[in-house]
C-alpha cells in the first residue's frame, strides 16, 4: 500500500468515519477533497490579479497546477553548482512600457503568478541587494510584418548565486 493511501485510510479511521474497510466512496471523496493542496488566494490590485507562494511541497504543487491559467509565471531560485534552492521574500516590481508601476510586492514564496493586460512589461526582482530584471511581452502582440502572435502564458526564472557553501 502506498504511503498516501495508508495515510488516507489512517485519517478516515482517526476521524471516526468507521472502519476503513467499510468506508463509502463519498467518505473517501470528502476526505480527499479536505486534504487536497490549495494555492494561495489571488489578490487583485488595480487591473492585476496575482498570487504568491509555494512554500512547502503541497502549496508548490497546487501553484504549478494552475500556473498556465495565468499570463505570467515567475520563479525565484538560488543556485550553486548542481544545488538549487527556492527563494521567498523577493522584492518584485512590474512596470509597464511607460515605466508605470503596476505591481509592487514582496513574494510569499518562490512562485509569483500574475494576470496582466496584454502589453510590454519589465519585471524587476531584488534579493539580498542584487537586482535582476527582464522585459517581456504578454498577450496579443503585433510583429513588424503585421502578423499577430498570441502569448497565453510566459514563464521566467530569476537565478541568484548561493554565496556560501552550506555546512552539512
Amino acid at each position: 500500500m502506498k504511503i498516501s493511501n495508508f495515510l488516507l485510510v489512517f485519517s478516515i479511521a482517526l476521524l471516526g468515519l468507521g472502519s476503513p474497510l467499510n468506508a463509502s466512496a463519498e467518505t473517501l471523496e470528502a476526505t480527499l477533497v479536505l486534504s487536497a493542496p490549495e494555492a494561495p488566494t489571488p489578490i487583485t490590485v488595480g487591473n492585476v490579479t496575482y498570487l504568491s507562494g509555494g512554500v512547502g511541497d503541497s502549496e508548490a504543487e497546487a501553484i504549478r497546477a494552475i500556473a498556465k491559467s495565468y499570463a505570467l509565471e515567475v520563479v525565484f531560485v538560488q543556485k550553486l553548482k548542481q544545488r538549487e534552492e527556492f527563494l521567498a521574500s523577493v522584492k518584485v516590481q512590474i512596470q509597464d512600457h511607460h515605466h508605470n508601476l503596476v505591481l509592487d510586492i514582496n513574494t510569499e514564496g518562490p512562485y509569483l503568478l500574475a494576470n496582466l493586460p496584454a502589453g510590454h512589461y519589465q519585471v524587476i526582482a531584488e534579493h539580498n541587494g542584487v537586482v535582476k530584471q527582464q522585459w517581456l511581452m504578454l498577450g496579443d502582440t503585433t510583429k513588424n510584418n503585421g502578423s499577430h502572435k498570441k502569448t497565453a502564458h510566459k514563464k521566467i526564472v530569476f537565478w541568484w548565486p548561493i554565496l556560501e557553501e552550506p555546512d552539512y
